[in-house]
């Protein structure tokens, strides 16, 4: 298996930020990940992971927090 494959896999995948993958990171397959964004970054918000490196995953707001709903 070539060096970065796991990592490349996961471009394209959405998934909702916790408050604690703005603080800690984000874990997949078992490796935690950091967070990288040109956008600020909330709890609620649904992102989608656009590119990966040895800092960890770039990824870009999909779709913001639906309003009236309590994020952490």
């Amino acid at each position: 298996m070539q060096e970065g494959y796991l990592d490349q896999r996961l471009i394209g995948r959405r998934f909702v930020l916790q408050a604690s993958d703005l603080t800690d990171g984000v874990a997949f397959y078992g490796i935690f990940y950091h967070l990288r964004s040109n956008q600020p970054l909330h709890a609620g918000d649904t992102v989608e992971i656009t590119a990966t490196s040895a800092h960890g995953l770039t990824v870009t707001v999909v779709a913001p927090p639906h309003q009236g709903e309590d994020t952490i």
